[in-house]
């Protein structure tokens, strides 16, 4: 079976590293986060992967309000991408080694006013990561195949989020990556029964192949970007879903609406959507879960 393995992990870069200002107890919260992402990393080695399909929201880094899918497919040669932070802060907290800003003295050259997770940086990126491309796009052809109209680019940019989960389950970049981005960060939001059916496809055709594919959903959980919203987070939505992947009930999330999602702050849940479609009704591990001034953060993976 090509499938070896499912975890679902946040992308907030501020469960791994804090600033000066943060409190004690804030503190212990990052370190609970470092250790339950030092648990997933163990469980990537342990799956035995050699290609890892990375399913993440794009944040305004490759589309905008002129063209916002639901879902895209990266098929290009390699996937490259800047981080949150100064690379050897990122090196520091994820072991991860990887090409360094080219011509910068240091990381705080993004231009005036852009966000330097966001940068361009003159298209030299820190991050370069080897696509696996022949998949992909066997992935793309299975999709439309399955009626699914999926977008596809060729010249799509890891954001900052996604870079440094990636770098921490892959610290040695040993294992090719496939992208696919999704919008859980627009409204409307796709229906979660298309994304929990998107993951079936997606399984389907992962059961044809010989690669040894793991599964990575980043994103969330309960959070609020750019709303007045923002500081508040549902714990009860969040628990819930845990509780129902724990009990092997994944094909229930399919059930939520796009308004439950985003009335709980939990948009991103559509990448945890799709992969619990890729697994199917399977008891999920949980982690952790910690909450955070202005998120939560759930930590869990499946055993396949």
């Amino acid at each position: 079976m090509p499938l070896v393995g499912a975890l679902a992990a946040p992308h907030s870069h501020l469960q791994l590293f804090t600033r000066p200002a943060e409190n004690d107890d804030y503190r212990q919260k990052v370190q609970k986060g470092r250790e339950a992402m030092l648990v997933l990393r163990e469980q990537m080695e342990r799956c035995g992967a050699d290609t890892i399909l990375v399913i993440h929201d794009d944040h305004f880094v490759n589309f905008d309000f002129r063209c916002y899918p639901p879902f895209a497919l990266f098929v290009g040669q390699e996937a490259k991408g800047s981080g949150v932070t100064d690379p050897d802060e990122i090196e520091k907290i994820t072991g991860a080694t990887y090409r360094k800003y080219e011509g910068k003295d240091n990381f705080a050259s993004a231009p005036k006013g852009i966000p330097q997770h966001m940068a361009n940086w003159d298209d030299e990126k820190p991050y370069v990561y080897k696509v696996n491309t022949d998949l992909s796009v066997r992935l793309l052809k299975g999709l439309l195949e399955r009626d699914f109209d999926m977008p596809m680019t060729s010249n799509g940019t890891m954001d900052g989020e996604e870079v440094l989960t990636t770098n921490f389950l892959n610290p040695k970049a040993d294992k090719s990556i496939m992208l696919m981005f999704t919008n859980g960060y627009v409204p409307p939001l796709p229906w979660p029964r298309r994304c929990y059916k998107l993951g079936q496809a997606i399984r389907e055709i992962l059961d044809e192949v010989d690669d040894k594919v793991a599964i990575l959903a980043t994103g969330g959980m309960s959070h609020y970007p750019g709303t007045p919203l923002y500081g508040h987070v549902d714990e009860a939505f969040d628990k819930n879903v845990l509780s129902i992947l724990a009990s092997g009930k994944g094909s229930k999330l399919a059930e939520f609406t796009p308004d439950d999602l985003m009335n709980s702050g939990n948009g991103e849940l559509v990448n945890w959507i799709i992969t619990a479609g890729i697994v199917g009704d399977k008891k999920a591990h949980v982690i952790d879960y910690i909450r955070l001034w202005h998120i939560g953060l759930g930590y869990l993976y499946w055993e396949l």
